[in-house]
């Protein structure tokens, strides 16, 4: 970002670049890259948590131990794979795992990963980009929203089940950098909800 900062720098100084979109993920979208096509990814699928590299199992064990439930330490066993939907697995199915004490306590660790790791690049950029408004793109994970679960918001990173407010933490975590946001997918969206 510095780099990019110092060598546009005559275009930020005579107000030609006034603001900068922050990638913070796939497609440079906050969210976890739990739907790639070149895994086999097909929509509707769920998608898949991806917390099961030896960096994310270390700080869910510890997160677990923490709790007083190191048998947690590990991620999500019947959360189906990729292509399932949601009431193929007991993870995401109506009164499913999510909405309970082990699916709670993995959503509530998982999710913040993810707003953290916005935080942290958010913080780079204010000071990379001093003075220049700086904007951040969310995605628009529709397909599977008019289940209880929200299966592929969970396995995205955002933990916005009927019963839950997954986007308050981001918006909070936007507000905070003074970031815009960027919404894609906002009129399939607002169509899938409409229907």
């Amino acid at each position: 970002m510095r780099s990019f900062r110092v060598e546009f720098d005559e275009f930020f100084e005579d107000g030609i670049i006034s603001e900068i979109e922050i990638g913070l993920g796939p497609c440079g979208e906050l969210r976890y890259p739990s739907y790639p096509a070149e895994l086999g990814w097909k929509y509707p699928g769920i998608g898949e948590f991806q917390c099961y590299d030896s960096y994310m199992l270390k700080t869910l064990k510890k997160a677990a131990e923490v709790r007083g439930y190191s048998f947690w330490g590990i991620g999500p066993y019947n959360a189906g794979s990729y292509n399932s939907q949601p009431h193929e697995n007991r993870f995401f199915c109506d009164g499913g795992d999510y909405d309970r004490r082990y699916g709670r306590f993995f959503l509530n660790w998982y999710s913040p990963v993810l707003v953290d790791h916005g935080d942290q690049v958010l913080s780079l950029a204010n000071l990379a980009f001093e003075g220049t408004c700086i904007a951040a793109k969310l995605s628009g994970i529709h397909w599977w929203y008019k289940t209880a679960s929200h299966a592929a918001e969970l396995t995205a990173g955002f933990y916005n089940p009927c019963i839950h407010d997954g986007y308050a933490p981001i918006a909070a975590m936007l507000k905070k950098h003074g970031a815009a946001l960027n919404f894609t997918s906002v009129l399939k969206h607002w169509l899938t909800l409409k229907d």
